[in-house]
C-alpha cells in the first residue's frame, strides 16, 4: 500500500509564513475604525455622545443614553423652541401671549 505524507498539504511543505510583521506596503494603511468621529446626540441642546452601535451590527443610534432623549421628545422640544422663537416680547422683557 502507498503511504501518504502527513506533512504535505495543498502547497507542500514549503508553505510557511515568511514575515511576522507588516511589510512596508502596509505602512500607509490607516485604521479607520479608531479614527471614527464621535457622534453627538441629536436632541436639541444636548452635547453628550450618542450611544455606541450594537456589537452585533446595525446603525449607531442618534441619541445619548438619557431615557428622555428619544425621537418623540426631540420632536416636541424642537416644536417648543420654534414656538418660543416666534413669540414677540414686550420692551420690559416679558412675553406677550
Amino acid at each position: 500500500m502507498a503511504e501518504r505524507d502527513a506533512g504535505a498539504g495543498q502547497f507542500g511543505r514549503d508553505a510557511e509564513r515568511l514575515r511576522t510583521e507588516p511589510g512596508p506596503d502596509l505602512a500607509g494603511m490607516v485604521d479607520r475604525v479608531s479614527e471614527a468621529p464621535v457622534k453627538i446626540c441629536i436632541y436639541p441642546g444636548c452635547d453628550r455622545p450618542a450611544v455606541p452601535p450594537h456589537p452585533l451590527g446595525g446603525p449607531q443610534p442618534s441619541f445619548c443614553d438619557l431615557e428622555e432623549h428619544n425621537a418623540l421628545t426631540a420632536h416636541q422640544e424642537r416644536r417648543r423652541l420654534e414656538r418660543e422663537a416666534r413669540r414677540p416680547a414686550n420692551n420690559d422683557g416679558k412675553e406677550v401671549r
